[in-house]
């Protein structure tokens, strides 16, 4: 005679964690993937360079600061002049 089986189930997996992007569409070019965000902590700052039309933007971060923030800074920045 075998053993009853379990009921218990296993623990649950855990999901995968995504990280954040850091290459962008430019909003002057309009280029896929065109906008790298750098970020320099030690510094506090945050640049966003286009590879294909070369426009940049600097800003200042803080230690919980990431690329989204400093690309979404850009955009704002970019509305508030028109």
């Amino acid at each position: 005679m075998g053993r009853r089986k379990s009921k218990r189930k296993g623990p649950p997996r855990r999901k995968a964690i995504e990280s954040l992007p850091v290459l962008f569409d430019c909003p002057f070019c309009n280029h896929k993937q065109a906008c790298e965000v750098k970020m320099d902590k030690g510094r506090k700052i945050g640049r966003v360079t286009c590879t294909v039309c070369m426009e940049a933007y600097q800003t200042s971060i803080n230690l919980l600061s990431q690329p989204i923030d400093v690309f979404n800074d850009w955009i704002d920045a970019c509305e508030e002049e028109n």
